[in-house]
């Protein structure tokens, strides 16, 4: 389980999480996003089996840290799983998810 950040450009912060995100990887989340600033945040969900309780409350402090309301967050590469993990949590609302609106367009 790891967590690794790039810079595709100035303003965005790209945190890509392998394996399950949760209290086992809260730290190294947390210093993901914290050690860098950006305008922009972009999970890519493409290596994230499955969400937890306590991951999804790292998110939530993420969008706090990114700004809260006005965060500018964006969850990409996500599963079927993951997906459903969003609709039964209501984060469809809470952050931009471009293929949660495709499938339930």
């Amino acid at each position: 389980m790891t967590v690794s950040t790039s810079k595709p450009d100035s303003d965005t912060l790209k945190i890509d999480i392998n394996g399950t995100l949760g209290n086992i990887m809260h730290k190294e989340f947390r210093a993901a996003y914290e050690e860098q600033k950006a305008n922009k945040y972009v999970l890519d969900l493409a290596n994230t089996q499955n969400i937890d309780s306590s991951g999804l409350g790292m998110l939530l402090l993420l969008k706090d840290h990114a700004g809260g309301e006005n965060a500018n967050i964006e969850f990409i590469n996500c599963s079927d799983h993951l997906l459903d993990i969003f609709h039964v949590t209501c984060f469809f609302r809470l952050f931009k998810i471009p293929q949660y609106d495709e499938k339930h367009a």
